[in-house]
This record gives structure tokens, C-alpha cells and sequence, in this order.
């Protein structure tokens, strides 16, 4: 190996320490939130402890002084809670969390090159103040060592503390099953392990065994009582019996310093005399995972996505040649195309992640943003393990921000004014997240005083955003909070009050294809409904031609598909049309208006029933529909500009470019006033 090797082999096994520090500190902060509502739980004080301890060992392996001494302290502080010396409370709670934002920016700090990083006084001072003078300093790894030259490079031992080891004593009782010997397993075996782990005293009891005549050779009868005195952690004893899968029964239970004597119990009372957690081995789920580069994926899906407009392509010279579909080549392309679907799942789920990276941060935000306000707020968190691209999570973190401290700041009452209404003076926030006719629903939802119309409406005609007198209804009063510049907060304060907010909430939930809806009663509360693609890659819809061109529209927003009877469609008025459906009436629009070209609206015969996410129904016209498949999704305003009616664009198997209808817009902008025309003519 030559230094430059070595040197990439370094930088590799670094960026994999950093990795690990992410996944760390995103446990940090899960636990740290999680023991607010649990302050004795001390398993989540352990895995707190495990996560500083981690960071700490792979920061010596490398030299970074400044993350050891940091972590060393923070971790001393952990061991004192961990002991029970000490117990865990909102401020202790509120120090920790300072603590891991401390150590996300060392990581950072590290990570982006730097070889120091100082913490700020205030935050070490909190920790000393619950050591008192018991501090001590982890050993320097740069001072008074002597420099060893490996492949022409300099490098120092690096000295890193581990606490003392201490003796503990652990009761361990095993039952096994005839199939632990049916796979050749030995009870020997176990013991063998766990004496490699300290010292082992076994006795055997054989109170179960029948008289010989009642013997069952494929059933064992006998139970393991072990007292092990080791050093070892509870970890190390756990994984001897991950291997044994389920035919192996282990009860292991923390024996006092001063333990009594152990009365062993038969085998059919094993489960009854302990109410301990009997550990098996289907429990044991094994995962074997690979750190992949984010950028990597992001290439296979592109290349993905150039393969389905090549198989596009085919089947569209297949329809040109007439070639039928029950030839050679059609069973074959059929093939292809249902195993480029399958690799195309695969690939985006690789890109997904579960909400809950998001939820979890937005817990310190309602924590900051209540202490701010001198509010009280319960945040419940539901459906945290919904999965959404990458991409789209990326970017709803600071919507979702903004939206939490709105409902507190503007939403949730204070104490004194909920009791007055006789509300508990705790307002409660929920989120949501779930997934509804293939996109994904996030709501906030908060029991405060809910959207006043009246003072939305004065306010918008206060700053000039509409005109006075100008009629609007509800939904329109209410979407005026996304207007630039609009606040109704008569003075600024820490947390809102400058007109920003609600704006970008819109605009960046239009950059990923979202939509946000709000629904609120005057005292009872408000929900605001973001509706998300579950991608932004891809996207399943129905190709169709209208006056010659290609339109896609998505197959989530198509009800059913009816022939159109143009004789029963009437007129309403003010160029809108309406038509018989089941026992009611829908709204149309013909596609051709979309482009504002003429035609011949008698000799069009395909009618889409679509729905929005308030599932209403509306009817859309077209000349023909072409096929059902599967669209690589290009940005409209990357490639070309916004244009309205249309979300994004496809690129089709013949290389034509095909707009996708944004069906939100179809319904919010060209039908605001479908329904009372619609009434009028009823």
C-alpha cells in the first residue's frame, strides 16, 4: 500500500465516522424528546449515554480533541443520571438538548475541516455546575507523544479513557427446545461462550425429567441455572443468545452485590415465577445495510427514468408498425416493462425516509416557541413512521416550521384566557402524517381560537391586498394569510408579527407539487392539510389528445372515465357548462379551452370524472385517450417557465414533450364559482 492509498483509505473511514455521528445525533435528539414525556425512564438515559459515548470513542480514533473533551464532560454529566445520583427535569432536559446542538456543531465544524472548535463557556458551565468539582479532563492526545511515521506520515497515539471495569453478577436460566438439537446446537456450546466472558457456576435441574417409560426422545427436560460474574455489559451476554434463534429460552435478570441464594425453579415454572421479558430469538431481526452515496442513487434513478422513455419509445413504433401485442415481441416488451416497474419501485423507495426526521426537530421548536409566548402546548405526534422522497423532506421542514409556530404563536390561547373559556389551560398541537389516494397528508392541528374571517378581511383591505367591499367567500378570505406582507399581529414580537411566514410556506410547498388547505372553526381550532407527491420523480397517469396535442393526467385524480353525451351537457353561463352525473350535476371543462384554442366540442366523446383532495368531482373532456403508463417526471420552471393549468412535463416514447395537468389548479382558479352558477341552473 502507498501513502496515497492509505490517505484515501483514511478519508473514507472518516466520512463513515462522520455517518455515524449523524445517525448518533439523530438518536440524541429522538431520546432526549422522548424522555421529556418519560424523566424516568432510564433505558432512554442508557441509549443517551451509548449515543455521547460513541461519538466520544470514534472522535479520539481521530484526534479531535476538542468533540472528546466536550463529549467526556457531557458524558460524565449522563453517568450521574445514569446512576440515579441525580434526577432528570425539564431544565436538566433543556441543558441536554443544548448540549447535542453543541455537539452537532463540533461534528460540523470537524466535518467542514477544521482542526478546533471552542464550546460556548455557558454550556460547559451548566454541566460543571452537576459534577460540582468531581471534573475530571480527558488526557491530551498532542502533548509530550511521541510522532511514529507510517508511509511518510506523521501520526500520534491517541489515549482514550474507558471508565473502570466492574464485576456485576447476572442469574441466567435456560430452557431449550428439541429443535435446538435436532440443528446440532449444544448447551455446552452456550456455556463455552459465556465462560469467555467471566467466570460461570452452573447447576443443572432435573425436577421435569418423567419416570424412563414416559421419556420422549425429541423433548428436553432439562433447565440451566447460571450465575455469570463478569465484567461485561448486558450487551455482551445478549448477543451469545441472538444466535439460537428461537429454540433457545433465556432469562437473564441483574443479580444485587450482596446475592442470595438462587432457588432453581423447574422447567414448566419458568415463565410463571418471573415476569421479566423472556428473551427469544424471533425477536432477533437481522438487517444488513450499505452506505451508499445519496448522489449514487440519485444517478439510478435518472438512468431509470431514461430507460422508461426508451421503453416508451418502443411500444410507441410497436403501435406505428401495428405489431400486436400478443406476438413475440409483445409478451416480451410486456416483460420489460413490468420488470422496469418493479426496479423503478425499488429505486424510490431506496430515496424514501419516514417523516419522523422531521417530526422529531420540530418538537424543540414547540418548546422554544411556547417559552417564548408563555403558552402551554402538548405536541402529539402520529403516523411519524410515513414515508416521503427524500427530495420532498428536504424541503418541508421549514414549511412545517413555520406553520408550528404560527399555531402557538397565533392559534393556542394563553392559560389564563383558556380557562376563561373553559378549555384546559395545556393547548394541544397535532401532527399527522398519512397517506390518501397516493400522496401523502400532513395536518397541523391545534385547539385554539381558529381563523377569525372578519379580522382576515379587515386586515387584507388594511395593507392593500384587496380592495374594500370586494366579495369573498370563506375559502378565499382564509388563503388570503399566504399573501406577502400580510400579519394580523399589532406588534412584533420575537417569534412573529413582520408579515413573513405564511408566504413562504406556499412558495415552498409549490416548489415540491404540494398543496395546503385549512379548514377551522371560530374557537375550536384549525387544520391545515399539506397534500405532498410521494415522489417527484415519477408519476402513473392517463395519456391522452386534445385538438392533436399529447396531455398526461394523473391517475390518482381520475375517478372513472364515461362516454360523453353532448346533448345532455347545458350551458350555464359566463362560458361554463354543466352535465348530468348519477343523482347530481358536474362542472365542465373541455381540454381545448385549457389552451384557449377553438373546437368542435360535438365531436368530443371522452369524459374524465376527476376529483381533487376535498374529493370534489368535476368533468373534463377530451378527444382521445392514447394509454395508461408510467411518466419521468421534468420541472416546467426548471426547463422552461410556469404555465398555468400545467404541473410539470413528460418526455414520451416518441420524444415529444407531453404537460401534465395540474388538477388542484383545474379546480381552485378556472371553477371558483361552479357551484352557485351550477344552483342557479338546477
Amino acid at each position: 500500500m502507498n501513502t496515497e492509498d492509505f490517505t484515501e483509505d483514511m478519508d473514507a473511514i472518516r466520512l463513515i465516522f462522520f455517518d455515524e455521528c449523524d445517525e448518533q445525533l439523530t438518536l440524541l435528539e429522538e431520546e432526549l424528546t422522548a424522555l421529556e414525556e418519560e424523566p424516568g425512564n432510564g433505558e432512554k438515559i442508557n441509549t443517551i449515554f451509548r449515543c455521547v459515548h460513541s461519538i466520544k470513542g470514534g472522535a479520539a480514533a481521530f484526534g479531535m480533541e476538542d468533540l472528546v473533551r466536550f463529549s467526556h464532560l457531557f458524558e460524565s454529566v449522563l453517568d450521574r443520571f445514569r446512576s440515579g445520583e441525580l434526577s432528570v427535569n425539564a431544565e436538566s432536559i433543556k441543558i441536554f438538548l443544548k448540549c447535542k446542538d453543541a455537539l452537532s456543531d463540533i461534528v460540523a465544524s470537524f466535518k467542514n475541516g477544521a482542526s478546533t472548535y471552542g464550546v460556548a463557556p455557558e454550556i460547559t458551565a451548566d454541566l460543571k455546575r452537576y459534577l460540582g468539582s468531581d471534573v475530571s479532563e480527558p488526557e491530551s492526545t498532542s502533548e509530550n507523544v511521541e510522532m511514529e511515521d507510517i508511509f511518510g506520515m506523521s501520526f500520534a497515539p491517541v489515549k482514550i479513557e474507558i471508565d473502570g471495569p466492574s464485576e456485576r453478577q447476572f442469574s441466567i436460566v435456560l430452557t431449550v427446545s428439541s429443535e435446538f438439537y435436532e440443528r446440532g446446537d449444544d448447551v455446552r456450546n452456550i456455556l463455552m461462550a459465556l465462560g469467555g466472558l467471566g467466570q460461570v457456576n452452573v447447576q443443572v435441574d432435573s425436577d421435569a425429567v418423567p419416570f424412563l417409560s414416559d421419556i420422549s426422545v425429541c423433548q428436553s427436560y432439562l433447565t440451566w441455572q447460571i450465575l455469570l460474574t463478569t465484567e461485561k455489559s448486558r450487551e455482551s451476554i445478549d448477543e451469545i443468545f441472538d444466535w439460537c434463534a428461537d429454540d433457545l429460552r433465556a432469562v437473564v435478570t441483574s443479580v444485587p452485590e450482596e446475592p442470595k441464594q438462587i432457588t432453581v425453579p423447574s422447567a414448566p415454572d419458568v415463565e410463571e415465577k418471573t415476569d421479566l421479558p423472556v428473551r427469544k430469538g424471533t425477536e432477533r431481526k437481522d438487517s444488513a445495510t450499505v452506505r451508499v452515496d445519496i448522489q449514487r442513487i440519485d444517478k439510478l434513478v435518472d438512468l431509470i427514468g431514461e430507460l422508461v422513455i426508451n421503453h416508451g419509445a418502443i411500444q410507441s413504433q410497436m403501435r406505428r408498425n401495428k405489431v400486436p401485442g400478443d406476438s413475440f415481441l409483445g409478451t416480451v416488451v410486456t416483460a420489460q416493462e413490468q420488470l422496469i416497474h418493479e426496479l423503478q419501485e425499488n429505486v424510490i423507495t431506496m430515496r424514501a425516509y419516514p417523516i419522523k426526521t422531521v417530526f422529531q426537530k420540530l418538537g424543540r421548536v414547540v418548546r422554544e416557541t411556547a417559552r417564548l409566548t408563555g403558552k402551554q402546548v402538548r405536541l402529539v405526534l402520529e403516523g411519524e413512521d410515513t414515508e416521503v422522497d427524500r427530495s420532498i423532506l428536504e424541503k418541508l421542514s421549514d414549511p412545517l416550521t413555520h406553520m408550528v409556530r404560527n399555531a402557538i404563536d397565533h392559534g393556542i390561547e394563553s392559560p389564563e384566557v383558556r380557562i376563561q373559556e373553559g378549555k384546559a389551560p395545556e393547548g394541544l398541537l397535532r401532527l399527522r402524517a398519512f397517506q390518501r389516494s397516493g400522496r401523502i397528508i400532513v395536518e397541523i392541528q391545534d385547539d385554539g381560537t381558529g381563523l377569525d374571517p372578519d379580522k382576515i378581511y379587515g386586515k387584507a383591505v388594511e395593507k392593500k391586498i384587496i380592495e374594500k367591499d370586494q366579495k369573498l367567500d370563506r375559502e378565499e378570505i382564509y388563503s388570503l394569510i399566504f399573501e406577502p406582507g400580510f400579519s394580523t399581529v399589532a406588534e412584533v414580537t420575537d417569534v412573529s408579527g413582520r408579515g413573513v411566514g405564511m408566504d413562504v410556506v406556499k412558495q415552498s410547498l409549490q416548489q415540491i407539487n404540494g398543496r395546503i388547505f385549512i379548514n377551522s372553526a371560530k374557537g375550536r381550532g384549525t387544520i391545515f392539510s399539506i397534500s405532498l407527491p410521494f415522489t417527484l420523480s415519477v408519476i402513473e397517469g392517463i395519456i391522452f389528445k386534445s385538438e392533436g396535442q399529447d396531455f398526461v393526467i394523473p391517475i390518482n385524480n381520475v375517478s372513472e372515465t364515461i362516454i360523453f353525451d353532448n346533448k345532455k351537457a347545458f350551458h350555464i353561463g359566463d362560458g361554463k357548462y354543466g352535465y348530468p352525473y348519477r343523482d347530481s350535476y358536474l362542472s365542465v371543462i373541455y381540454a381545448s379551452d385549457l389552451l384557449g384554442l377553438p373546437s368542435c366540442k360535438k365531436n368530443q366523446k371522452i369524459c374524465f370524472v376527476i376529483e381533487n383532495e376535498n374529493e370534489e368531482k368535476m368533468a373534463l373532456i377530451v378527444d382521445k385517450i392514447i394509454d395508461q403508463s408510467r411518466f419521468v417526471v421534468k420541472n416546467l420552471e426548471d426547463n422552461y417557465r410556469k404555465i398555468d393549468c400545467f404541473s410539470t412535463a413528460t418526455i414520451l416514447g416518441d420524444g415529444n414533450v407531453a404537460f401534465i395537468l395540474d388538477v388542484e389548479f383545474l379546480f381552485g382558479e378556472l371553477l371558483k364559482k361552479r357551484e352557485n352558477s351550477l344552483e342557479e341552473s338546477v
